[in-house]
């Protein structure tokens, strides 16, 4: 039985939540979430201004998650196929778990990867505090939040719950895969919680089977506890028909740090914002971003750092390359709160526009409550500079190399500093493949008066 995500209704996001056996409390916060559902619209490209950037479609099926074996065997290789010893894998199909493959190591740490409809029984303690937590505001109406959050917290499917307990050091990656092989609606939901003074890698990844058209509505939710580290990763490689809406918000506690990369290089539509609320003293996060934009891909990408507490620091850097008639827009916005005094904060963007027809947006807000802070922002937006490619060529490298080199130079800053094995050579085999296919004959270069010999 399925029904058109546009059409849903109040009752038919409880029905779904309690055919799941679930807890009372569970149930009770999918019911209020259905009634702030029921109570929002859409959003409307046309009047928000926060969405006029994501054309999405909301006129799919979604119907109850079903596990399938051969979905799964048929899902793409992990990342961690790339890390020597592997990790933690949690896949997720079609909107349910259907495998955890574990890890020596990170199971003598006492890590948890498990269903997270079986971990609010099992770790209610947990699960109950933080689910849904960091998605509705705190008098718990969610009127900071719209259409598309109420529907994850009121009917997510395929959930998974992480736990990294106190103290542990877990030196080998968790990794979360999301993958889609039917089409539809799909909610995968994420709850991830680092304990105090722990250390972690945790990886989202996502991909989807070829041809599938579908809407992906994501919700990750990660607290990083008081002195913890944890190193993020996201990594969108969708086929060509999904459109993904994803909310990655994690809140950072005293003195914790948190070192993110999203990487985004599938997908017809994606709106992706990685967010996180500074919650205590001298809590630090550096948001990483890169992004490759084909022909007919639009990429909205929306960073959101909130200092709330004081003297904590965070440094934002998104960087991307687009051909085609290709679209992104980076809105990323830092908030400094009244009582944030001794905040340091940067924010920057850069975009290398390869051929024409592509169109790069940027806009960096701040916004600034309080005295007392050291805070900047930047945007650039441009073509290969001729004299990189001039210093190439004068050295005996043909145009289409030394094209290749520096494409692939201008993002290896950006994953070297982000340091997360497995990703790091999945998307540099992903910027390799890109440039391959491109038509290198058709990029522009920004001569300064240069005159470059053929």
């Amino acid at each position: 039985m399925t029904t058109i995500l546009s059409d849903l209704d109040e009752g038919g996001l409880v029905a779904r939540g309690e055919a799941g056996g679930e807890p009372s409390w569970l149930l009770d916060r999918r019911r209020a979430a259905a009634r702030r559902f029921v109570g929002q619209a859409w959003p409307d490209s046309h009047v928000d201004e926060f969405w006029r950037s994501t054309p999405f479609d909301v006129r799919f099926d979604v119907g109850r998650a079903i596990a399938a074996a051969t979905a799964a065997a048929e899902a793409p290789a992990s990342v961690l196929d790339r890390v020597e010893g592997g990790g933690v894998l949690v896949r997720v199909v079609d909107g349910a778990l259907v495998d955890v493959t574990a890890h020596p190591d990170a199971t003598a740490a006492g890590v948890v990867a498990m269903d997270l409809g079986r971990a609010a029984v099992e770790h209610a303690d947990l699960v109950e505090a933080h689910l849904g937590r960091l998605t509705t505001s705190g008098d718990g109406t969610g009127s900071d939040e719209d259409r598309t959050v109420s529907l994850s917290d009121a009917a997510w499917t395929g959930g998974v719950f992480i736990h990294v307990p106190d103290e542990a050091v877990v030196d080998v990656p968790l990794s979360v895969h999301v993958h889609v092989a039917t089409p539809g609606a799909h909610l995968p939901r994420i709850l991830a919680v680092i304990g105090r003074h722990a250390r972690a890698t945790l990886y989202l990844e996502h991909t989807s089977a070829p041809g599938v058209d579908a809407l992906v509505d994501e919700v990750a939710e990660i607290v990083v506890l008081d002195g913890a580290t944890l190193r993020l990763a996201s990594v969108q490689d969708w086929g060509d028909g999904v459109q993904h809406l994803g909310l990655q918000k994690a809140e950072v506690h005293r003195d914790a740090t948190v070192r993110s990369l999203a990487f985004t290089a599938g997908g017809a539509t994606v709106r992706l914002r990685p967010e996180f609320d500074l919650v205590g003293p001298g809590a630090e996060v550096r948001p990483l971003g890169i992004y490759l934009a084909s022909d007919g891909q639009w990429f909205d990408l929306q960073p959101f750092v909130r200092h709330i507490a004081p003297r904590a620091s965070s440094d934002v850097l998104f960087k991307g390359a687009l051909q085609g008639r290709s679209r992104t827009v980076f809105r990323g916005n830092v908030f400094v709160g009244r009582d944030a005094v001794g905040t340091a904060t940067d924010e920057n963007n850069r975009s290398l526009i390869l051929t024409e027809g592509a169109r790069a947006d940027a806009t960096p807000f701040l916004e600034i409550e309080c005295n007392d802070i050291t805070a900047g922002h930047g945007s650039a937006t441009g073509q290969i500079d001729a004299r990189h490619l001039y210093y190439l060529r004068s050295r005996g490298i043909d145009r289409d190399t030394a094209l290749r080199l520096i494409v692939r130079g201008y993002f290896t800053d950006v994953l070297e500093e982000a340091g997360l094995p497995g990703v790091t050579e999945h998307a540099l085999d992903v910027i390799e493949r890109r440039i391959a296919d491109a038509d290198l004959s058709a990029i522009q270069v920004n001569d300064l008066g240069l005159r470059e010999e053929s």
